[in-house]
């Protein structure tokens, strides 16, 4: 075999090209594989992108791609624990149940003719199922994350369970009868309804007490700021049920005026004076808003622990001036909406 000299020769090869954007990765193929948008410049001249967004969106961008994936895998995780939980399932019968009758009143809704209190009678049993349906779901979930006993669990579960139910059947009979269903007292049997109403919303107060014993003792398997959450949203939810008892031992929910006087659509808070049921709205369900505050200050990654927990207490705190605003203005007469 013949030996051949190898003779390398300097090159001169071009500047080499600066690369914008996020990364990128050669492969020993000799193909490059793109993470994001890139374009390649030499100097002053190069090619530029058309377009591209502002760090400070691609940022906004990619927390909430974040937040979403996190909430599909929290979802995940809540349902396969839910699955394993027998102790809900009272619980899950129950929503079924509200969202059935739900259906129901949709459907009739256009059919109803009769009107009570200043609003179609069925429109005030529409309300109070979605509001109720929304509030043992909330039950369920909390819990799912509940370390507690299964008698525990199973005691609440059917405790909250059948109060709701009864609730919303006094509620549902007397719209069906073309009458109210609280503060009445016009028959024997309207207020024997109206006595049961006023003795399942305080006992289903103290199972929530329960829930919000063992939420002081970080009986729930969540992270610190939604543990956070769930106590002030339950402390609230009693707020909101001492106030439904203020509306009781007042004999009606409105200051100043008639209880059929008019009021804003769907809702009927009065529009001429004041209205406890504003206070007792939020309060009932802060249940909801203030644990899901907490999770989503949770997501925050940039945020301290210390400094999600300072936020769960500022929008709390935010809160609980909101409710005190409307029920003062309920107290002295003043709607929330003035028509």
């Amino acid at each position: 075999m013949s030996k051949q000299t190898f003779v390398m020769t300097p090159k001169n090869y071009p500047r080499p090209l600066e690369v914008l954007g996020e990364h990128a990765a050669v492969l020993a193929s000799d193909q490059g594989t793109i993470g994001s948008e890139l374009f390649l410049k030499e100097g002053s001249r190069g090619s530029t992108s058309p377009w591209h967004r502002r760090p400070s969106e691609r940022a906004a961008t990619k927390t909430f791609s974040k937040m979403i994936h996190r909430l599909k895998e929290d979802v995940r995780s809540w349902y396969e624990l839910h699955r394993r939980n027998g102790a809900t399932n009272v619980v899950v019968w129950a929503i079924y149940l509200e969202l059935l009758l739900m259906l129901v009143l949709l459907v009739l809704l256009p059919f109803d003719t009769v009107q009570v209190g200043g609003r179609y009678r069925l429109i005030k049993p529409l309300n109070f199922t979605m509001s109720m349906a929304m509030y043992l779901a909330t039950v369920v979930i909390l819990l799912d994350y509940l370390r507690a006993s299964m008698w525990w669990k199973k005691v609440i579960g059917w405790g909250v369970s059948i109060c709701i139910l009864t609730a919303i059947t006094c509620i549902t009979m007397q719209a069906a009868r073309g009458t109210t269903s609280h503060f009445n007292n016009s028959t024997p049997f309207d207020s024997t309804v109206s006595s049961l109403m006023d003795i399942v919303d305080p006992l289903n107060s103290v199972f929530v007490l329960v829930l919000l014993i063992f939420a002081v003792q970080s009986k729930y398997d969540v992270s610190r700021s939604s543990q956070l959450g769930i106590v002030f949203g339950i402390l609230l939810f009693l707020a909101g049920s001492v106030i439904g008892g203020v509306m009781v031992a007042h004999g009606q929910s409105v200051v100043g005026v008639a209880p059929e006087g008019p009021g804003l659509p769907v809702v009927n808070w009065s529009t001429k004076g004041g209205d406890f049921r504003v206070a007792h709205f939020l309060g009932i369900h802060a249940f909801q808003i203030l644990p899901i505050a907490g999770w989503l200050i949770n997501q925050m990654e940039g945020l301290p622990r210390r400094a999600k927990l300072t936020a769960v207490v500022a929008v709390s705190a935010g809160y609980v001036s909101l409710m005190g605003i409307v029920f003062l203005q309920a107290m002295n007469g003043v709607p929330l909406v003035r028509m």
